[in-house]
């Protein structure tokens, strides 16, 4: 039921059921999805990168297409200047399409989804390169506050076997990029020179480490090294520390 300008209310029905069946409903208020393409458009500025965003609005008429219209004015009336200014572009394509270029391609774009679509794609991406361990997960805000986290969930056999003292080979790659990320942030932030370098050296660590051969053994049937080792989670921390003190 939607209530008018006026005060009237207008309902449609949705589906004249014959027998079982289930209903969804979804809601969103422009506000929020103002919010939403604010906070994606800023985000590809502040990583010159080009932004892509994709629904279905073919099928989903009037929800997505909200979102889609409200993206391209927001863009025209807010963004295009500066994107134009930064060499980098903003388009909209459906979301099959897009699953479909983003698979062949070699990244270095920005992929606007709404919730659930991007909690779908981005899994696959991340196993698509290798393994969910190794993606970060970056929450931007319209006004700009961050939140980094590891985006894969806990693996829970190796959760058990660490309270019975058992050793694991959790691949830790996800939740020490959140964290460099979060020191690199607040080190732009606070202009804390030496703290940015350490969030750069972390990270280069650990990539070091996995190229050396050096890594969890989620990793081993990915990787085409012929000196490759699979050590367990403290391992391959220790292997990290190390190579941070050089």
């Amino acid at each position: 039921m939607v209530t008018d300008s006026n005060g009237d209310k207008h309902c449609k029905l949705i589906h004249d059921f014959c027998g079982n069946g289930v209903v969804m409903g979804m809601h969103n208020t422009d506000e929020s999805i103002s919010s939403f393409a604010r906070a994606c458009f800023n985000f590809a500025l502040s990583q010159k990168q080009d932004i892509w965003f994709s629904t279905k609005d073919t099928i989903s008429k009037t929800y997505d297409h909200r979102f889609k219209d409200i993206f391209a004015e927001i863009f025209k009336n807010e963004y295009k200047d500066a994107f134009e200014k930064a060499g980098i572009e903003y388009f909209y394509t459906l979301i099959d399409d897009a699953v479909a270029r983003v698979i062949r391609s070699k990244g270095g774009f920005i992929w606007a989804c709404k919730n659930y679509d991007g909690d779908v794609m981005s899994d696959m991406i991340a196993t698509a390169f290798g393994s969910l361990a190794m993606m970060t997960s970056v929450l931007v805000s319209p006004d700009e506050k961050y939140e980094y986290e590891a985006a894969h969930g806990t693996v829970t056999r190796h959760y058990y076997r660490h309270l019975k003292g058992e050793p694991t080979s959790t691949n830790s790659v996800a939740t020490i990029f959140a964290w460099s990320g979060a020191l690199r942030k607040r080190a732009e932030l606070d202009n804390l020179p030496k703290l940015l370098e350490f969030a750069g050296r972390l990270e280069d660590a650990i990539i070091s480490t996995i190229e050396s051969g050096v890594m969890t053994k989620d990793l081993l049937g990915l990787s085409s090294l012929t000196n490759k080792k699979g050590v367990e989670t403290m391992e391959f921390l220790d292997a990290v520390a190390a190579r941070l003190e050089n």
